[in-house]
């Protein structure tokens, strides 16, 4: 069974485990403890020792000290990558490709922090009125299962270079590779200054959030988890940063090449088999290229290659476990069921593995599951629309607001987009949402405060003012 990594020291569970099950050919890889009440004291105490002497450390140390954590992930970049296959499923090419992101994430993260500044005011003669930003203290950063490593460090090593410390619980899902990295990566920081603790939701997380010496929540994962999560630190006064699910909507209208756009699409519907927050889960199409668009987008979904992610040639892996398999099964069914036409996919492939097929469907209600509700699969639903503003209010109908996409030449078009689209990335032309240091903030379901760039060191940390007088009168 896997330890938890505590005050710089590998930690036994107790009690019954949890198995870690690669989803391409359903074997337990290893087993992590559920996370017991003391081994959750047990990580925040030393959060909470190792606190006043990190944050005492100027941000220019702690760069130094990232920056040799940095180094320390590209030596093991491979076998980290190898292991986040056999645990998560994507493809190797692709494991490897979030490594390198999280490390490109490690450095924008270190070469920003050192520039937050707070402002400061006129003041009188022999008076000073400023401001100082702080570390908040305990971080809590509970992470998702569908970018372990890249997610797990774009949160929790902002909040060491700010000065809080950090307890880190990743998904039971997919915990093997962010264990790998603690110990390895962290190693030379200061005990208690980062702690991983495994287990599931129930018995480590809501633990973790309702403990007293913790002072703030960083989570990624879905809307009902974040809402509940939320709803503690509501409860207790603590601060909450939430990037939550998504329904992202893609636009694509008739001034675009037919081609081009369908690999955009296939792309962003069914990259990490359709397992990122940020996918495309709904497509609207103006009609008069509806029939050319579906059936270019229907040989991209046929061309792609499912498979172990092990295996050089896959494009696509496996769905992460058989509830996530379960969940976009019931879905496309219900659609079915509703009156959609399936095109490619439709029903989940033999085993064993967690595999689902690339799927494109037509003829939907738009109040079914698969339209509503989040998917987390490789699910591409199209429906066609007449005019642009028609469009927009179709993408608007949902209420999740994380990002949309839109393809388009017409810059009027784009801008109305830029204006009207109720979400917190844009995306013109392009399926990235931001450049490094970028930021963007959820809204209405998809979440609360700033993720990334300096708006997210600004929401880590907490702002004194201060007014001196150069003596009292």
């Amino acid at each position: 069974m896997q330890t938890h990594w505590i005050d710089n020291r590998a930690v036994p569970g107790d009690g019954p485990g949890i198995d870690v099950i690669n989803p391409a050919t359903e074997e337990r890889i290893d087993t992590i403890p559920r996370g017991h009440v003391d081994a959750v004291d047990a990580s925040v105490a030393a959060a909470r020792r190792a606190f006043e002497s990190w944050a005492g450390l100027s941000p220019t140390q702690r760069q130094q000290l990232i920056g040799t954590a940095i180094d320390r992930l590209a030596s093991i970049s491979d076998e980290v990558a190898h292991l986040l296959t056999r645990e998560m499923g994507k493809p190797l090419s692709q494991a490897k490709n979030e490594v390198s992101k999280a490390m490109q994430g490690m450095r924008a993260s270190a070469e920003m922090v050192i520039h937050l500044r707070s402002g400061q005011q006129m003041a009188g003669d022999l008076e000073l009125n400023f401001q100082q930003r702080c570390a908040r203290g305990v971080a809590v950063c509970v992470m998702p299962w569908n970018y372990p490593v890249a997610l797990g460090l774009d949160n929790v090593v902002p909040n060491l270079l700010v000065g809080n410390t950090v307890v880190w619980k990743p998904s039971e899902k997919t915990p093997l590779t962010s264990r790998l990295v603690v110990e390895k990566i962290f190693g030379h920081l200061p005990p208690g200054v980062v702690n991983l603790l495994l287990g599931d939701g129930p018995t480590a997380g809501d633990a973790l959030v309702r403990h007293p010496q913790v002072d703030l929540l960083v989570f990624v994962g879905s809307e009902p988890t974040g809402r509940h999560l939320g709803g503690i630190c509501g409860q207790h006064l603590k601060k909450a940063v939430l990037e939550l699910g998504g329904k992202d909507a893609l636009i694509v209208d008739e001034t675009v090449n037919i081609a081009t756009a369908a690999r955009y699409a296939a792309d962003a519907a069914f990259a990490n088999a359709g397992q990122i927050c940020t996918s495309i889960e709904r497509i609207y199409v103006a009609r008069k290229i509806f029939p050319e668009f579906l059936a270019a987008l229907t040989a991209q979904a046929r061309a792609i290659r499912v498979g172990n992610g092990l295996d050089a040639a896959t494009q696509m892996g496996p769905l992460v476990d058989r509830g996530q398999w379960e969940r976009v099964s019931r879905q496309v069914q219900e659609a079915v069921a509703a009156g959609a036409t399936v095109h490619h996919g439709g029903a989940p492939l033999p085993g064993p593995g967690f595999f689902y097929p690339p799927t494109v469907l037509t003829e939907l209600d738009p109040a079914c599951s698969l339209m509503t509700e989040e998917t987390f699969g490789p699910v591409a639903p199209c429906m066609a629309f007449d005019d642009f503003e028609e469009a927009i209010a179709m993408a608007n109908a949902s209420h999740f607001g994380l990002a949309a996409m839109v393809l388009t030449t017409s810059a009027p078009r784009a801008l109305r987009a830029i204006h009207s689209l109720r979400a917190g990335m844009v995306k013109i032309n392009t399926m990235r949402g931001k450049a490094p240091g970028g930021t963007s903030e959820p809204v209405r379901g998809s979440g609360l405060g700033h993720g990334y760039g300096m708006e997210f060191f600004n929401e880590i940390t907490t702002q004194k003012s201060i007014y001196w007088r150069s003596v009292p009168t």
